[in-house]
């Protein structure tokens, strides 16, 4: 039997962590932890949880195998370590943290403890994203040069006036939240990992209009008082160049009057690919390429996977089985040196050098 520990009883929590652990033979959610007390109750009734925790210190140092780290973006690196080093293994909400030094922290206690750290990114398990990896690693795309990614909302400001919005907390608006997921799918599938220069910018026009998204679903607030404040950006942008020459523009907002969803494009010397946004039947994945000298676009068949399953049970098969996560170390730390760098960026007005 695994035994697990949640902290943060949020939205995450309830809609992806824990019904998808108890799907899983030999594996129990024997602790949950929120200093919301409203919710923590809720939580741990609604899922039979049988250990109960506003400390989440003390629920480290629990006889348990594991810990899954939901709370407010400040905390992941703090958490992550003292999880690991009292002996559990970690899986951790995105973004992982919020500096390149907390990441090299993290991993240094990796290192030390032996234990299983893995990212929480489930757009790496879509069908979309092991198809073009998969065509990727065999060199179908030839060189991958230039690749873009973005992630769009018109009015989808989640949790507004809550810890999604304080700067303290969050680290960061859109960027740190929705954009963390596209560049880590598109980066991923390209095989990049090591950004050199970073330019990047954010605005905040949307402040005195902001309106909440609907995230985190409203029976997962339980005893949550928002303020309603707007403290980070509601867009963020980035061109990132790596040290092979490829290069990438990243663009993620919560408001704006724009089109809307999420989509990547790779551009290779022998093929290319759009990936749209995976609940959008209608503009399915594209590949354009070339067949005997005639420009050609290629519509593959993409199998359709429950990724917060796969994700969850991808973990347990790391522990069980002393498994290599499928998010690495030179993967998280790129991903955290880009969106650093452009906050960075967006602050001093000009490039960031790595």
């Amino acid at each position: 039997m695994i035994k697990i520990g949640i902290i943060g009883a949020g939205g995450i929590s309830q809609v992806a962590h824990i019904p998808n652990f108890q799907k899983i033979d030999g594996v129990k959610v024997e602790a949950i932890c929120d200093i919301n007390e409203e919710k923590l109750n809720y939580v741990a009734d609604k899922f039979n949880i049988p250990k109960k925790f506003t400390d989440w210190e003390k629920m480290v140092e629990e006889d348990m195998d594991a810990v899954v780290i939901c709370s407010p973006n400040v905390f992941h690196a703090v958490q992550s370590i003292k999880a690991m080093e009292n002996g559990k293994h970690v899986l951790c909400e995105k973004p992982i943290c919020l500096t390149v030094k907390e990441a090299e922290d993290i991993f240094k206690t990796v290192e030390k403890t032996k234990k299983v750290f893995m990212g929480a990114f489930p757009r790496r398990f879509l069908g979309e994203t092991m198809v073009l990896k998969k065509l990727v690693n065999d060199g179908f795309f030839g060189e991958i040069y230039y690749l873009k990614a973005s992630y769009l909302r018109r009015r989808g400001i989640p949790g507004l006036g809550t810890w999604f919005t304080s700067k303290k907390l969050a680290g960061g608006g859109p960027m740190m939240d929705v954009g963390v997921h596209m560049i880590d799918m598109v980066l991923y599938i390209a095989g990049l990992t090591d950004p050199k220069i970073v330019f990047g910018a954010t605005f905040e026009k949307f402040k005195d209009k902001a309106v909440d998204g609907g995230w985190p679903p409203a029976e997962t607030r339980k005893g949550d008082k928002p303020t309603g404040k707007m403290e980070v950006e509601d867009l963020a942008n980035g061109f990132v160049k790596f040290s092979n020459g490829a290069v990438l523009f990243v663009e993620a907002s919560w408001a704006g009057n724009s089109e809307v969803g999420l989509k990547g494009s790779l551009f290779g010397t022998k093929a290319g690919a759009q990936l749209p946004d995976p609940l959008d039947n209608k503009n399915p994945v594209r590949i354009y390429t070339e067949t005997n000298g005639v420009v050609s676009d290629i519509i593959p068949e993409i199998p359709k996977i429950d990724t917060y399953f796969e994700e969850v049970k991808h973990f347990i098969e790391c522990i069980r089985e002393g498994k290599q996560p499928i998010t690495k170390k030179e993967e998280i730390i790129g991903v955290v040196k880009i969106i650093e760098g452009i906050y960075k960026s967006a602050e001093k007005n000009g490039p960031i050098i790595f």
